[in-house]
């Protein structure tokens, strides 16, 4: 019968779509197909396991509605256009669509079941190997990097050592060590530290992540999903504008002094100045002691102190003059000083002033703790000869050994950086915003550019990170160090050694030369170890094969049926369409039209729903043995090969029916057809 079905007079598709959408909503409230009980029992929904089913039928169906109206909008759009077969065969489809959607409604349900089932097995393999990519974050990562110390007795103790005696660990150096070695492609330094949001009284904890922003990108994986922007250039963005300048110091400096004045002595106070070499290492010098309160001159050598020699080190630069309290029972109290003037002595004792604080537009007030926000720096008149201006540097009371200062260069500025969309919502901090973090221990100025959703190696959805510039974070924490130096703790690797060299490879970065590590992580070695269960992997290629088998089977018969009734209920017409006149190439042509309409109607909504399907369930199927959510969640994965190998079958098999209906048509006896229509 071409009237309505029982289902689309009685709306029951819609009913069905409304109920998919009730335990839709479900779950995406409950997060997944796994539910906990009242006592903490791990489950699984067996309800909501029919979500899919149910959403592909009752889409399927409801779209069955939509097939009469697009018929006839076509029909009538197109019929002034086309040849007469091919009006004719629109005609006879928007006239009675029921005979044609019943197949479409197969053809769409065959293709979404294939689509959804080649999906889910080959997204369950992608997701094995992207969960190691995601956790390993490079082909090789070292975690716990650090100089290999050595004692010296002869070396010159400096500020806060203990006689120990660290190779050179500039960022260039330790990317051209690990990169030497044979099978190492590109090396990027890491720097991941714990901090605590500031800005409130009860801050959030945090891990911050440093990274290079010019190599980074070359060795870590990602994912588009993981940012609304391409990461590679988020991360190129987080580099400060203007950082630290510093004062140059001449390369035959051999000691480095300062004239200044307190007002008034401040015994256990302690002047230090705190110098960058070549490779962006920095080093504390103690230049003594506040102990009175006329125009005093203190003075230290320039040795140095990192077993390096001066030519790798040169030049030095001056980048901040800090005071501190150097007894730890005691506390700061608030003073003043009024500096004079920055001088360099060569080993033939020439004197060269560097810095002769004329004035103090060039300096900027070091922030390094809370304490610190009523410190003032401005210029003076005051000066040791009368003829020059001076700086002047107030302090307030504070805690001891910590660094209240100035640096040369302009006022420190934000630092960029990109926030997690976990700390974003538990801060409630929002995308330009400035506020204060610790990280390491340092107390640094930041701001929020954007928000991204994970992170290599962050193996916790809701993670509180951030990541920022490198360079521009440890230029801002080394600033106000007393003694210590922030330094990277990890270095990433990219390498093309595979294979029986990647253990040796992995042995020879255990021995770099100068370095020792914690960890190394190889991700050659997780891929193998982490490859889906043979058994499992078998199962759901059988699983697979049902399904291609089923939808094949399904199709052909549908499509045979479909064909054999319609020709022996179409016998009249197609008798009666030749004796009006119409060619037999006319009439082939619209049964060819109608045949390839509903073929590839069908076959593309269901393509299109069955992917549309998968890329909304399957993240809710996404879990690991313990019932947490998989990180990075699936990514639907189409075994694009299977399916295209099912649809050519498929395809085939409808031309050789199509063909034997062709071949009826041609062999009708229009006398008999005649007759019988008579009587």
């Amino acid at each position: 019968p071409s009237s309505q079905p029982v289902f689309q007079r009685y709306y029951v598709d819609v009913m069905l779509l409304v109920l998919s959408i009730f335990l839709f909503r479900q779950l995406t409230e409950q997060g997944s197909v796994v539910a906990t009980r009242l006592f903490g029992d791990v489950m699984v929904d067996q309800l909501l396991l029919a979500v899919p089913g149910l959403l592909l039928v009752a889409s399927a169906m409801v779209l069955l509605r939509l097939f009469p109206l697009v018929l006839n909008l076509g029909s009538r759009l197109l019929s002034s256009l086309l040849p007469s077969g091919l009006v004719l065969g629109m005609w006879q489809m928007a006239r009675n669509p029921t005979h044609y959607a019943r197949l479409s409604l197969l053809l769409i349900l065959t293709a979404g079941l294939g689509i959804f089932a080649s999906s889910f097995g080959a997204t369950l393999e992608l997701s094995f190997k992207e969960r190691v990519l995601y956790v390993t974050g490079s082909d090789i990562r070292i975690e716990g990097v650090s100089p290999v110390s050595t004692r010296s007795p002869r070396t010159r103790r400096s500020f806060g050592s203990t006689g120990t005696v660290q190779p050179p660990m500039s960022v260039s150096d330790l990317i051209g060590t690990y990169e030497q070695v044979s099978g190492v492609d590109r090396a990027s330094p890491v720097l991941r530290a714990t901090g605590q949001d500031l800005a409130k009284f009860y801050g959030q904890n945090y891990v911050m992540f440093a990274v290079d922003g010019e190599t980074f990108g070359d060795v870590a994986w990602f994912r588009e999903d993981f940012s609304d922007e391409p990461m590679v250039g988020l991360l190129k963005s987080l580099e400060a504008a203007n950082p630290p300048q510093g004062v140059p110091l001449p390369a035959g400096a051999r000691s480095i002094g300062v004239r200044l004045k307190a007002d008034r002595p401040h015994p256990s106070v302690r002047v230090t100045a705190r110098i960058k070499n070549a490779q962006d290492r920095y080093f504390t010098y103690r230049l003594g002691a506040l102990d009175s309160r006329g125009w005093a001159v203190l003075e230290t050598s320039l040795g140095f102190r990192t077993g390096q020699s001066p030519e790798s080190s040169l030049p030095l630069t001056l980048v901040s003059l800090r005071v501190h309290e150097s007894a730890p029972a005691r506390r700061l109290q608030a003073g003043s000083i009024i500096i004079d003037d920055v001088w360099v002595r060569t080993a033939a004792g020439e004197t060269t002033v560097v810095e002769e604080f004329n004035d103090a537009d060039d300096w900027s007030l070091l922030k390094v703790n809370e304490e610190s926000i009523s410190d003032v720096v401005r210029a003076s008149d005051i000066s040791s000869n009368g003829d020059s201006g001076s700086v002047l540097f107030s302090w307030s009371e504070g805690s001891a050994l910590t660094a209240r200062g100035i640096f040369h260069g302009p006022p420190r500025s934000p630092l960029p950086v990109l926030a997690s969309e976990a700390f974003a919502r538990e801060t409630n901090h929002s995308p330009e915003e400035e506020f204060e973090v610790s990280a390491a221990g340092y107390r640094i100025p930041v701001r929020m550019i954007d928000t991204i959703d994970l992170f290599p190696t962050m193996n916790e959805l809701d993670a509180n990170f951030l990541v920022a510039d490198l360079t521009s974070l440890t230029r801002y924490a080394n600033l106000g160090a007393i003694s210590r130096e922030l330094l990277p703790n990890a270095i990433w690797l990219s390498t093309s050694a595979n294979g029986i060299p990647r253990p040796e490879l992995v042995e020879d970065l255990e021995n770099v030369t100068g370095y020792s590590s914690q960890a190394i992580i190889d991700r050659e070695e997780r891929l193998e170890r982490s490859k889906v269960d043979p058994l499992v992997q078998a199962g759901w290629r059988s699983l697979l094969f049902i399904a291609f088998a089923a939808v094949l089977i399904l199709s052909c018969l549908g499509f045979l049926v479909h064909a054999y009734v319609s020709f022996r209920n179409r016998q009249l017409e197609f008798a009666l369409l030749r004796t009006v006149g119409f060619s037999m190439r006319q009439l082939i042509t619209m049964v060819w039209l109608e045949q390839i309409l509903v073929i590839a109607v069908g076959l593309a909504l269901g393509t299109w729903m069955g992917g549309r399907l998968g890329a909304i369930i399957i993240p809710f199927l996404g879990h690991d043995d313990w019932g947490g959510q998989v990180i990075p969640p699936f990514v639907l994965e189409v075994n694009w090969g299977a399916l295209l190998a099912t649809y050519a079958v498929m395809v085939l098999v409808f031309a050789a029916i199509t063909i034997g209906l062709v071949w009826l048509i041609r062999k009708i006896s229009l006398q008999r057809i005649l007759k019988l229509g008579e009587m």
